[in-house]
Formats: C-alpha cells, structure tokens, sequence
C-alpha cells in the first residue's frame, strides 16, 4: 500500500528532522556560551591588576589588544544572533516532534485496525500539510549536514538499543 509507506517515510523524516533541530539548538547554546565566557575571562583579566603584575611594561598595549578581541567577540554573537537561532530550532524542532507522534499514532491505529482507510488517508493528508507547511515556515534555520548525520547516528543507536532491550526482555520470559 503506497499510502502506507508515504506514512512512514513521513514519521521516518520528521523524526530525523527533529533530532536535527535540537541537535542544532545544543550547538547553538555551546557556540553562544564559548564566546560567553570568553568574552567574560578576557574582561576579568582586562579590568584586573593581573597584567600589571606579570607584563607590567606590556601592560597598556596588551589591554588594548584583550579590548579588541572581546568586542570583537561580542560583534560575533550580535551577528549570529545565536539566541533567536536557538528559539527559531525548538520551536521547529517542536513542530516536527509533533508530527512525528501524530505520525506514529496514526500508524498504530492503522495497525490495530481502529482506523477507517478514508480517515487515514484524511488524517494523512493533514500531517503531510503539516509537514510541508512546516519546511516553509522554518527554512531560516535548516541544520547543517552535521547536525542530520549526528541525528541519523543517534536514532541509529535508539533503535539497536531498544532492540537489545526487547532481546533481553523476551530471554527473561
């Protein structure tokens, strides 16, 4: 049935979607707090007597030249804008969680028999909707390929994980 394929193709892509968003988000917040703290270390060393002890003559010049680097730093994170990158990431990564679990349940009704095909195929059609409507509205903030393959590793390792856990389970019967 190819409607039941395009069902799991789309609970199989919104998933990997949605790993990658939040996945993006966790890089994201380490790029904006590594700059952060940096900017923070250089401005403690700036404004304290610490390079008058230890380079006294170098002391003025190398100011000059922490001030440079932690404003430098600073026009950084204000140009990546790396806070409304990480909201615009959940908010997606959210909104394809949603339809990857729209998607799952759908099939598990189509599974148990608890769905009738024109409600499915209906019930498809608004997830596929949803989905598409989705790759519209976030197209400012795609993941990187990083972001997908580290994704597809990590369901990767969910799926050989649960089904070492089903294994195990069916051995303790």
């Amino acid at each position: 049935m190819n409607i039941l394929k395009e069902i799991k193709d789309l609970e199989k892509n919104s998933r990997l979607v949605k790993n990658a968003h939040f996945l993006a988000v966790q890089q994201k917040q380490y790029q904006h707090r590594f700059l952060g703290v940096l900017i923070i270390i250089i401005n403690i060393i700036i404004f304290s007597p610490f390079l008058d002890l230890v380079i006294p003559k170098y002391s003025p010049i190398t100011v000059k030249f922490l001030a440079i680097i932690s404003a430098s730093l600073a026009g950084v994170q204000t140009l990546f804008n790396y806070q409304k990158d990480i909201e615009l990431h959940l908010s997606a990564g959210d909104k394809y969680a949603n339809i990857y679990h729209k998607a799952g349940v759908l099939l598990a009704k189509n599974t148990d028999g608890l769905i009738q095909q024109d409600d499915f195929i209906k019930e498809f059609e608004v997830l596929f909707k949803d989905y598409l409507d989705a790759n519209t509205q976030y197209k400012a903030c795609i993941p990187s390929n990083n972001d997908f393959e580290k994704a597809e590793q990590k369901i990767k390792q969910r799926s050989q994980r649960n089904t070492s856990s089903e294994v195990e389970q069916l051995d303790a019967k």
